[in-house]
């Protein structure tokens, strides 16, 4: 069954959905790349980390100026 799962960063809504019980699931939303929830061993906190990394990375900002947002914001990641 297909999870969505929401939180926000910087006044933006970031979404990943994905069937975390399913390895070979693709997580989609806000992530780009083809990821497969095998890809983040079935923890939807982990895509969720990857998909904020690649939202302050396309801003061309360092991740590393920005671990304490991101890791609020998963701390805030709610079930949809």
């Amino acid at each position: 069954m297909t999870t969505t799962y929401t939180t926000r960063i910087f006044g933006d809504t970031i979404t990943i959905a994905g069937d975390f019980a399913q390895a070979s699931s693709p997580v989609t939303g806000d992530i780009g790349g083809g990821y497969q929830v095998a890809d983040f061993q079935h923890r939807p906190a982990a895509a969720m980390r990857r998909a904020l990394e690649q939202l302050v990375e396309a801003s061309g900002d360092s991740v590393e100026d920005f671990a304490d947002q991101i890791d609020a914001a998963i701390s805030k990641m709610t079930e949809a």
